[in-house]
Parts: C-alpha cells; sequence; structure tokens
C-alpha cells in the first residue's frame, strides 16, 4: 500500500531542472517525464528562483557549478522560500563526491546527490526519495491540521466547562447568608471553598415564629459532585423548613434515608438546629458534624449533645435534638473539620483549641470581625500553602433587639 501511495505521488512530483547546459537540461526533463513526474528547466539560479515564486515545486535538480549564481548559492536562497507549510526536495548534481564538499552542501539544505555522468537509477532513487517525503509532508500536514481542529474543541470546550464551573461557583455563592441580622440575632460566616466548586454549603432561614433555622452541610469529596450534593441538601433543607425540636428531627431522618436510597456512597455530615431568641435557646442536630461552640460570659464550652451517625449511613439513624441555652450575648458556632484539621507543612493541624481562643478573643468585638479574625489566623497558620479542605464557618450571636439598637 505504501508504495502503490509512493507510485500515485511521483506521478504528479512537479521538478524544477536548474543546469546552464541547456541539452543536460532538455535530457534530464525527458528522464523525469518517462519516470512520471513534470519537469520544467531553467539555465540559471536567478531564473529558478522566479519559478520558485510562481509555482509550485516538489523537488529541486540543480547543477553545482553555474555561472552567476552557483548551486549552492540557489539552495540557499530556495530554503529561504520555503514556507512552513510547503516541502521542497532539493537534489545536487556535481562531478565532485569529496566528504567536506558533500558536508558543506548538505549544511547548505540539500537532500540528495547526484554525480556526473547522471545514471538513471539514481535520478530514480532520488525522485523515490522525494515522492516518499512529500507523501510524509502531507500526512504530517493533515495530522497537525487535525490536531489544530481538534484542539480548538478542546479549547472551545474548556472554555464551556470553566464558564459552567464559574456560573455554578457564583451561584453556590448566592447561597451563602445574605443578612447579618435576624431580629435579636446577629450572624457572620466564613467560606473558603478547596478548589472553585466545594462541598460545603452554609445555611441560615428565618421563621415566623421569631427564630431561625441554621445548617451546616459538609458533603464527602470535592468538585463538582460534592457541589452538587451540597447544593440539593441545602435546598432540600429549607423545602423540609423545620420550625420545632421534633420537626428538626424528622427532617434529619428524612434527609438521611433519601441519601441511602439512592445506593450510592454519598454522604455528608450535617450540623442543623434552630434557635429563638424569645426563649433563649436553641436546638441542634449534629450529623457526624464536630460539635459546636457556645460561648457565654468569656468561656467557650461544646455542646456534646444531639449527636448522630452522618447522613447517609445507615437508613435506620435516629436524629435527637440537643437543646442548648442561648441567653443575651451568647455566642454560638459551628464549622466544617476543614478549620480544625488544617494541617501546615510541619504536620501541625489548626486544631480546636486555636479556634477556641479566635472565639473568645472576639469577645466585646462585633460578631463580624471574629470571622475575619479567624480567616486572618487560618492564613497565618498556613502562610504558603492552600487548603486541603473546605473551610466553612457559621457564628450567631444573640445580642440586642433591632429595636433596642
Amino acid at each position: 500500500m505504501f508504495t502503490s501511495a509512493i507510485s500515485s505521488a511521483r506521478t504528479n512530483l512537479k521538478v524544477l531542472v536548474v543546469d546552464d547546459d541547456s541539452l543536460m537540461g532538455e535530457y534530464l526533463c525527458l528522464q523525469l517525464e518517462s519516470l512520471g513526474c513534470r519537469p520544467k528547466a531553467a539555465e540559471n539560479g536567478a531564473e529558478a528562483l522566479e519559478i520558485l515564486k510562481s509555482r509550485e515545486v516538489h523537488l529541486l535538480i540543480s547543477d553545482w557549478q553555474m555561472p552567476g549564481m552557483d548551486g549552492m548559492e540557489l539552495v540557499a536562497e530556495a530554503r529561504k522560500l520555503t514556507s512552513a507549510d510547503s516541502h521542497l526536495h532539493i537534489a545536487m548534481m556535481t562531478a565532485r563526491s569529496e566528504e567536506k564538499v558533500m558536508r558543506a552542501a548538505m549544511e547548505a539544505g540539500v537532500d540528495d546527490f547526484l554525480f556526473k555522468p547522471l545514471q538513471i537509477v539514481e535520478l530514480g532513487l532520488v525522485i523515490a526519495s522525494a515522492a516518499r517525503n512529500r507523501l510524509l509532508h502531507l500526512r504530517l500536514k493533515r495530522r497537525n491540521a487535525q490536531l489544530a481542529m481538534e484542539h480548538r474543541r478542546a479549547s472551545d470546550a474548556l472554555e464551556r466547562v470553566q464558564a459552567d464551573l464559574s456560573a455554578a461557583t457564583a451561584l453556590h455563592e448566592r447561597l451563602l447568608p445574605r443578612f447579618d441580622r435576624c431580629g435579636a440575632l446577629a450572624l457572620s460566616h466564613l467560606y473558603r471553598p478547596a478548589a472553585l466548586l466545594g462541598g460545603d454549603s452554609i445555611g441560615a432561614s428565618p421563621l415566623r415564629e421569631e427564630g431561625l433555622l441554621f445548617f451546616l452541610v459538609d458533603v464527602r469529596g470535592h468538585g463538582v459532585p460534592a457541589a452538587l450534593d451540597s447544593f440539593h441538601l441545602h435546598h432540600r433543607i429549607k423545602q423540609l423548613r423545620p420550625t420545632s425540636a421534633p420537626d428538626l428531627g424528622v427532617a434529619m431522618a428524612t434527609i438521611n434515608r433519601e441519601i441511602c436510597d439512592r445506593g450510592d456512597d454519598s454522604y455528608a455530615t450535617v450540623a442543623c438546629g434552630l434557635i429563638f431568641p424569645e426563649d433563649s435557646e436553641g436546638w441542634v442536630v449534629c450529623a457526624g458534624h464536630p460539635p459546636p461552640l457556645l460561648m457565654m460570659d468569656g468561656s467557650v464550652s461544646q455542646i456534646s449533645g444531639g449527636r448522630a451517625m452522618p447522613v447517609g449511613w445507615f437508613d435506620n439513624t435516629t436524629y435527637e435534638p440537643e437543646r442548648f441555652a442561648f441567653p443575651q450575648g451568647a455566642r454560638f458556632v459551628t464549622y466544617s473539620d476543614g478549620i480544625t484539621e488544617a494541617m501546615n507543612a510541619s504536620g501541625e493541624q489548626f486544631g480546636e483549641q486555636r479556634l477556641e481562643q479566635a472565639l473568645i478573643a472576639s469577645a466585646g468585638t462585633p460578631l463580624s470581625q471574629f470571622a475575619a479574625s479567624l480567616s486572618d489566623d487560618l492564613r497565618a497558620h498556613l502562610p504558603t500553602q492552600t487548603f486541603e479542605d473546605d473551610i466553612s464557618m457559621l457564628a450567631i450571636e444573640h445580642s440586642q433587639t433591632e429595636s433596642n439598637d
């Protein structure tokens, strides 16, 4: 198949013969025609260059010794005219066979040699070599064109994916609490996804009963799948919209069964609760989530109750909310383990103690400053590293009512 392809290429091979001896030029043209080529003759280098500029030439056969521009100079000028998209095979006719001379010719751009007196078999070999190289050049050109097209397609696809990811990121960020006060409650949050899309989600929704529904979701994994699950859980909790402690347990059990029924390996840790400032109390369920922190009178404690398995592990898990006192001045903090498990280059985790110290240090300052200072503390802990896990935190304070502000 490859031999027949070369034979086909030879029938279309356009050859330019350059020799100041017109008889020699005519003889070569006759031989080239007999070998299936389409030859044209030129008697000097200047004429040959004009032909090279005006028409396609596949094979240039030039005599070495010519008056005016010799063969070596012609080769150098011909190579300047050869573009990256074209291919020109050059053969030099000479009576010399010195190694030094041939090396200089090859450095100038000569591909083959024909020695005088000319042998037809040598001419045939040069034509075959030129045809083979032209065929390889055409194949490479087609392959490069295909690669360029595939690269454009891949680039376009990547741009679409990046646009979709940017849109998804913006959509996910719009799920974050859009308010910093709900009646007597002040809110502040910190959200830093490890990648463009994260698996954490923070939610807060005012209740008609002068209370607040809040939750923090940490879905297994990262990237798009985790973000989609997180997005779904965020809206599902808001759809169920528990307004009492019993409702809260039922809502978590419902979500747990729904994830288990999917039959995949998805699961999530969730801290979900209710706060009623008029009653100075709150309720929380921690489904595999780190225990929330509660600061009252300058001291910090963990809310250790309300603990259960992550949603999506066991379909018969029950969720019992834990009540906690939440008087005026108290601060409540729920967070993902991406904060406490953030590890620096020395293998040291940020830890619960630093988080508690940051919360204590925020006493007497606006709640919004706690999120900012915590972000600074995390950056100080990881000065030259990126976060390996999503960072999320929601802080709620029972402050003065809006009418007393």
